[in-house]
């Protein structure tokens, strides 16, 4: 992990702001294994989001198709003296050091104004770790105890990764400037919910699709939207 200071960090703005504004605590960019990271652009904010592995790349997408969700800011950072705090009192050795942030993977925050702290975990059997338990019971005593905020621990292997790549797929043209064809269009249509299909079943077969809707669709021709019907 490239190693960036604290006061760095702080000065930067990192673990400020929300929605565009937002800058997590943690880059892509400072982390050695690379091919597990992601960079998608969340098509609600238009704000580059930092994604350290698969598993968050999957729940982020589930999580940002949900309408109630109002905003997901990823690499949080918990106050530095709070965690070593409940490290003392629990006797548990900092995560790894007394000096630097621990961070949880999503923060989030409903339409209706609560909030929800997400971990992201491959399997459940991380539990079966001590290390990994002490790190993830500081974490949710943070949040439960010092911050009033409820904390979930979700699971790679427990994911609908059908839900998520489906998302993926079709949010990529969630903004009418990325269309540039009929099939595109078919993708916009589905990311911003102006056709409802089954995300969650099986992976969806666009050319079977634009039979099905081709006729609702606005005529795309040569890059620019001829017609608009809704």
């Amino acid at each position: 992990m490239l190693s960036i200071k604290n006061d760095t960090k702080i000065n930067e703005g990192r673990g400020k702001g929300s929605g565009a504004s937002y800058l997590p605590w943690i880059q892509t960019r400072e982390i050695s294994s690379v091919g597990t990271c992601s960079n998608p652009k969340d098509w609600k904010t238009g704000r580059t989001v930092e994604l350290l592995s698969q598993g968050e790349a999957y729940y982020w997408h589930i999580l940002r198709w949900n309408d109630e969700i109002e905003d997901i800011r990823e690499q949080y950072p918990l106050d530095f003296e709070t965690t070593l705090e409940i490290c003392d009192d629990y006797n548990v050795k900092h995560p790894r050091n007394r000096h630097t942030y621990m961070t949880s993977d999503f923060y989030v925050t409903y339409k209706d104004g609560k909030e929800k702290v997400f971990s992201v975990k491959p399997s459940r059997n991380v539990l079966k770790k001590k290390r990994a338990k002490e790190k993830l019971a500081v974490e949710k005593v943070y949040w439960e105890k010092f911050r009033h905020v409820p904390f979930e621990i979700v699971y790679k292997d427990e994911m609908n990764i059908v839900l998520a790549e489906n998302i993926r797929m079709v949010c990529m043209f969630y903004d009418l400037s990325s269309v540039f064809d009929e099939m595109s269009m078919l993708k916009h249509y589905i990311a911003t919910k102006k056709i409802q299909v089954d995300m969650e079943s099986e992976p969806l077969d666009f050319q079977y699709l634009h039979e099905i809707y081709r006729n609702v669709l606005p005529e795309v021709k040569g890059g620019s939207l001829v017609c608009s019907q809704h």
